[in-house]
């Protein structure tokens, strides 16, 4: 090769060289300039957890247990993973709601459901036991009331229907359901 050939691959390689260094600095500024505040990063995190949160008077309002929660302190937003929540109507009735996933907005005052929710009242009487899946629901824990408007199916002892929509009354466990309510009774 001649020395016009080793000028010219100097001149390639350098130029190969200093566009690798202009584009790996640039990307390192994009990085260290991305602003703490824009990420939603959790800052604690906790498993295997019982919570039992009290209302104004001091009294256990409701209780959950999960697999996994983490706080995003960027929109103050709980995420829990595997969660179960026990709590009692007026008429002293335990219920049970289940879920794959809560997330919890104003410091889990309002939770919202998702993945096989299911909400059970714990009755030792099967006439009375109730059984309802839906695939989001929203938990006010301040008003005692939850709604959804994804489909809901509601099995008792005899019965099952189905609808789309439902709004429950916590405090004294009544139900409405939104539309298109559609049931089935078998007697014994």
């Amino acid at each position: 090769m001649s020395k016009f050939h080793y000028i010219v691959l100097l001149v390639i390689v350098l130029v190969i060289a200093t566009l690798t260094y202009k584009l790996s600095t640039n990307v390192d500024e994009a990085i260290s300039i991305s602003d703490p505040a824009q990420r939603h990063d959790p800052d604690y995190f906790i498993g295997d957890f019982t919570a039992t949160m009290y209302d104004a008077e001091g009294l256990a309002n409701y209780k959950i247990k999960a697999k996994y929660l983490q706080h995003f302190p960027d929109d103050d937003t709980i995420e829990i993973t595997d969660l179960k929540i026990n709590y009692h109507d007026n008429n002293n009735q335990t219920w049970l709601t289940t879920a794959n996933k809560g997330v919890g907005y104003k410091n889990i005052e309002v939770l919202h459901l998702s993945g096989a929710v299911q909400i059970e009242n714990l009755s030792e009487n099967p006439d009375k036991k109730l059984v309802l899946t839906t695939d989001k629901l929203r938990i006010d824990f301040r008003t005692r009331q939850a709604s959804t408007d994804t489909g809901v199916k509601i099995l008792g002892k005899n019965s099952t229907i189905n609808a789309i929509g439902m709004n429950i009354d916590l405090n004294n466990g009544k139900l409405n359901l939104k539309s298109q309510a559609r049931g089935h009774y078998v007697p014994n």
